[in-house]
C-alpha cells in the first residue's frame, strides 16, 4: 500500500520521503520537516500513538497536520489517535481521490494557520509598539509593569519605579516629532 500511496502522491506532484518504522519517520520529520505526515497505526518499533505523540510535540511550533491513514477503524483506536495529537482519519482502504482532496485541505488549513500565526504576532508588535519611535508604549508598560509586580511578590524582593516627566514634552514633539 505504500508503494502505490507514493506513487499516486508522486503523480500529484508531492515530494515523498517514506519511513520504514515510527522511530525512522521522526528522525526524517527533524531533517526534513514536511507540510503534512501521513501516518499508520501498526508499525514495527513504535505504534502510531506514540509516534503521532511524539511527532505532534514536534510539529506543534510549525502546525504539521498528522493524517492517520490505517486499517483499524475501531471507535478506541479512533479516540485514542486523536487524543495523541492527529489531525484527521482515513480508514483503507481509501477513495484516492478522497484522499487527494483531504491532503490538500488539511495543507491549505496548516498553511492558513502559519499566515495566522505571523498576522498574530506583527499585529501584536503594532499593540505593544509605537509606530513612529518603536518605543513600547503604554499598554507594553502596563503589561510589562503587571508581570514585574507578580515576580515581585514571588520572589519578595523590591520594585522599583522611577517617573519622569519632561516639561513642554508636547511642544518639542510636535516640532520635533
Amino acid at each position: 500500500f505504500r508503494t502505490v500511496l507514493r506513487l499516486f502522491l508522486e503523480q500529484d506532484g508531492y515530494r515523498v520521503a517514506e519511513a520504514e518504522n515510527g522511530i525512522e519517520a521522526i528522525n526524517v520529520f527533524e531533517q526534513l520537516h514536511p507540510d503534512i505526515i501521513l501516518l499508520d497505526i501498526s508499525m514495527p518499533d513504535m505504534d502510531g500513538f506514540e509516534c503521532c505523540h511524539k511527532l505532534h510535540s514536534l510539529a506543534q511550533d510549525q502546525h504539521t497536520p498528522i493524517l492517520m491513514l490505517t486499517s483499524v477503524e475501531d471507535e478506541r483506536s479512533i479516540n485514542r489517535a486523536f487524543a495523541a495529537g492527529a489531525t484527521d482519519y482515513v480508514t483503507k482502504p481509501v477513495l484516492l481521490p478522497i484522499l487527494r482532496q483531504r491532503l490538500k485541505r488539511l495543507i491549505e488549513q496548516s498553511q492558513l494557520q502559519q499566515k495566522l500565526i505571523a498576522a498574530n504576532q506583527q499585529l501584536q508588535l503594532l499593540v505593544n509598539l509605537d509606530e513612529l519611535t518603536q518605543v513600547a508604549n503604554r499598554r507594553r508598560f502596563e503589561e510589562y509593569l503587571a508581570l514585574e509586580w507578580q515576580r515581585q511578590i514571588r520572589s519578595q524582593q523590591p520594585l522599583s519605579l522611577i517617573l519622569c516627566d519632561v516639561d513642554f514634552f508636547k511642544s518639542y514633539n510636535d516640532t520635533y516629532g
